[in-house]
């Protein structure tokens, strides 16, 4: 029979093992006396007292020990904390800053014990009705077994929902993190960055200069070097930021910075390599990758393993296919692992049909994948033939606490003769070694597509940039447009030569494909921020009175708003807010109430929203666009574009966020009838040319590009993307023996 749970109260007295913040084995010095060793998937620090339940157990090697399954600290109430903790927590009603001054002043440490026994004094001391307390005694019953935890956190100036986000976390175990190490959340949660948790170990008083936080500091300025997709950072760069980051204020600080490094590179939590006279530092994992796809691509030009070259050179399949089109076929019938690539118009999406009936007519098995769902459907909808997500493929499971990709362990590779991948600008180094890791090219093709003039990946590396740079592999780069030639292709197209043409002339009656409004403004001298506000209004106008009068477009359909960045008034999130409140109001009569600073929009019925991550349960993917179809006071239901229906619940629906505004990178890999893109100079730090090809080559009829001037030609002067510190770029190629010259167009 199993033995029944016990509570042991007491000090501890030392620890044997608290190298993890989930576990924890030591000895407890109990109220009567006496001895016991304790283990359990807990956090205490020396000195804590505490209040364990469990069971005793009998180790084969330890002997007798308390297992821990859950604790309590057996402390007082923080009163400064139980203030804020009253005056802050969403649930306590009726009670503001003042009356919660007033009761933890009264109150302090016996205020539970007050709740219990006297609420009426309580009560009269808060100057609140018995009942508001009687109210809030049975919240604090609730929560007992966290309260004392709680009202310490809120000590520290934590608000409400980063205290739930804790306690949901760790429980009690977060008291003795924080104060063994503070900076150990980072790598915990997800959302507490170095500066909120610097915040809280300055309040709780650790040192500037303690090693700790110089530590967190340097792996910050790695994190925020890095964050743009460069795969390294020159060492001395690095140093001089995390010096003016952590402000230690002292002569030795230099010093310190630099030994913490050594000591991060000797643990292989980042790691340095010599690049001619300058060392570089990078994250030991992406180092690892970049090398190993490096080791690949060296040796990648090998024969296709299906013999697909004897086929006849032009098969009555490939009839139709321009001579690029005709040379990247024969291409890939040679050769085992290719990459195509080429703007947007050039046919490769009917290449990689041709591919398909290629393999086809030799009886063997073709994969098609893409990075996106989004952009897996669409290349499943122009070949006809079932397309997935990479990670589906291989076999990507839920996310890590921390927010990165959890990949489950492959059984054997991919079973598929033939993996030809889309949209492979979009795809960053850790996505491409797990694709690799999974092929055998010995059995499988590959087949590489993409539009290396598109956005590089969000994550780390330019994979196809250097690929297309490098040349390691066979390379064919289709240049002949065959679909959507005419003003708008071609306009695109002079964005990657530094152009942005003006409005484009059309007969009267025909809608033009090219509309640029960058001069509507009669007032000048404007400062960017009241100029972006005016360009914002001329944007609500065009939903207002022009997009369907005019252009006749669907706003819900048709028409996708593509801006650079979240934030300003030209940003994802606002104009997201004013084109909501524009298009209930135009199309359903619907007067959406403002919307709080700081806090997401109410979503609504006819809202257009987008999947934020991929949902293995439901099958939808990361980018997904849907229309919320129904609505309760529970749930949500939105209607995907695959017609696909799923339900949300209405209170926090974290899994899909507004869309009428998106970000171009979000939107690669899609296509829209209409694109309306901000071009602005209170965006000027995101400008690059390639982010503004990639976003008006989202249009299949209409690029509505809005802005002023001076952002258009600075958005179509930059060239960023290209620029990328990758371990791929330092690659020399040349021990290649591929022939070049026989397979390989020139740029």
């Amino acid at each position: 029979m199993q033995a029944s749970e016990t509570t042991l109260r007491g000090r501890v007295e030392r620890l044997f093992d608290n190298s993890s913040i989930h576990f924890s084995a030591g000895v407890l010095v109990s109220v009567d006396g006496m001895r016991r060793r304790f283990v359990g998937p807990i956090k205490v620090c020396v000195h804590d007292q505490v209040v364990f339940t469990g069971q005793s157990t009998k180790h084969p090697k330890y002997g007798w020990q308390f297992q821990v399954a859950g604790f309590t600290h057996d402390m007082d109430l923080d009163a400064a904390g139980l203030e804020r903790y009253l005056a802050n927590h969403p649930d306590i009603k009726g009670i503001g800053p003042v009356r919660a001054q007033r009761i933890a002043s009264a109150f302090g440490t016996k205020f539970g014990e007050a709740l219990v026994l006297a609420p009426d004094c309580v009560a009269e001391v808060a100057g609140v009705p018995v009942e508001t307390i009687v109210a809030l005694a049975q919240l604090w019953e609730s929560n007992r077994q966290f309260n004392e935890t709680a009202t310490w956190l809120a000590s520290y100036k934590l608000t409400h929902h980063e205290i739930q986000m804790l306690l949901e976390r760790f429980g009690n175990s977060v008291v003795g993190i924080l104060k063994e190490d503070p900076y150990a959340l980072i790598d915990e949660v997800a959302s507490f960055g170095f500066k909120r948790v610097d915040d809280i170990a300055r309040k709780m008083g650790v040192p500037k200069n303690s090693v700790a936080r110089v530590r967190a500091g340097l792996l910050a300025c790695v994190e925020r070097d890095l964050g743009g997709g460069d795969c390294w950072t020159f060492e001395g760069d690095l140093i001089r930021s995390a010096d003016e980051a952590l402000a230690l204020d002292d002569l030795d600080a230099h010093r310190r910075v630099k030994v913490a490094l050594d000591m991060l590179v000797s643990e292989d939590k980042l790691a340095r390599v010599q690049i001619g006279q300058r060392a570089i530092i990078a994250r030991p994992e992406i180092r690892d990758q970049e090398h190993a796809l490096a080791e690949i691509f060296l040796c990648s030009d090998i024969p296709n393993p299906h013999r697909a070259g004897t086929i006849p050179r032009v098969p009555d399949y490939a009839l139709g296919l321009n001579a690029g089109q005709r040379s990247a076929l024969d291409t890939v019938a040679r050769h085992g692992l290719v990459l195509v690539t080429g703007p947007g118009g050039t046919g490769k999406s009917h290449l990689v049909s041709a591919i398909c009936q290629l393999y086809n007519a030799l009886g063997l098995h073709v994969e098609l994948a893409a990075p996106t769902g989004k952009a897996a459907r669409r290349l499943e909808q122009v070949v006809g033939r079932p397309g997935r997500t990479l990670h589906r493929l291989l076999g990507l499971g839920r996310k890590r606490a921390n927010g990165e990709d959890a990949f489950r362990d492959q059984a054997g590779f991919v079973a598929a003769d033939v993996v030809v991948v889309d949209e492979v600008s979009m795809v960053d180094v850790p996505l491409a070694w797990h694709l690799f890791k999974a092929i055998d090219l010995s059995r499988t093709a590959v087949v590489l597509v993409g539009d290396h003039n598109q956005l590089p990946p969000v994550g780390p590396g330019n994979i196809l940039r250097d690929l297309v740079k490098k040349r390691p592999i066979p390379t064919v780069v289709l240049d002949e447009v065959v679909r959507q030639a005419g003003i708008l292709k071609e306009n695109s197209m002079a964005v990657l030569d530094g152009e942005v043409r003006p409005t484009a002339k059309t007969a009267a009656g025909v809608r033009p494909s090219w509309i640029v409004c960058s001069d509507f403004s009669p007032r000048q001298a404007l400062s960017p921020e009241e100029h972006a506000h005016e360009v914002q209004d001329f944007i609500v106008d065009l939903y207002e009175r022009r997009l369907v009068e005019r252009l006749g477009f669907d706003l819900v359909r048709d028409v996708q708003l593509l801006t650079p960045q979240y934030k300003g008034p030209l940003g994802v999130l606002a104009l997201n807010i004013a084109l909501q409140r524009t298009v209930h109001g135009k199309l359903f009569g619907v007067v959406v109430p403002p919307c709080p600073e700081g806090q997401r929009p109410k979503l609504l019925v006819n809202d257009r929203v987008i999947q934020t991550r991929n949902d293995y349960d439901t099958g939808v993917m990361n980018g997904t666009l849907g229309t919320i179809t129904a609505m309760d006071e529970k749930r949500l239901t939105v209607t995907f574009e695959d017609e696909k229906v799923v339900e949300y619940s209405a209170n926090n629906p974290r899994s899909v966020d507004l869309a009428w505004a998106l970000s171009a990178h979000r939107a690669q890999g899609s296509e829209f009838a209409c694109a309306v893109v901000v071009a602005h100079r209170s965006h000027a730090m995101m400008h690059d040319r390639n982010l503004l090809y990639t976003a008006v080559s989202r249009a299949k009829q209409c690029t509505v590009i809005v802005g002023d001037k001076w952002g258009l030609r600075n958005y179509a002067s930059q060239q960023k993307a290209a620029a990328r510190r990758t371990f791929l770029s330092l690659v020399d190629f040349s021990s290649c023996h591929a022939d070049q010259g026989e397979h390989v167009a020139a740029l």
